[in-house]
């Protein structure tokens, strides 16, 4: 048994995050926010950080359209 003092080690196995997968994900994303009534530019901006926060838990370096 842990003890309370003990540091959480968690790691987790990420499916792979390609950029076909990022701009589907970034084609829904963007669909979604402009049906929720949010500005196109803004659409885009919240998109685009989900897809970085994406790279980033992966440890990528986002692609140069993010």
């Amino acid at each position: 048994m842990k003890g309370a003092g003990d540091p959480i080690q968690e790691t987790r196995k990420y499916k792979e995050f390609t950029e076909e997968r990022a701009k589907k994900l970034y084609g829904d994303l963007l669909l979604q926010y402009l049906k929720s009534g949010v500005s196109e530019v803004e659409a885009d901006r919240k998109a685009k950080a989900i897809i970085r926060k994406q790279c980033s838990i992966r440890g990528m370096t986002p692609w140069p359209w993010v």
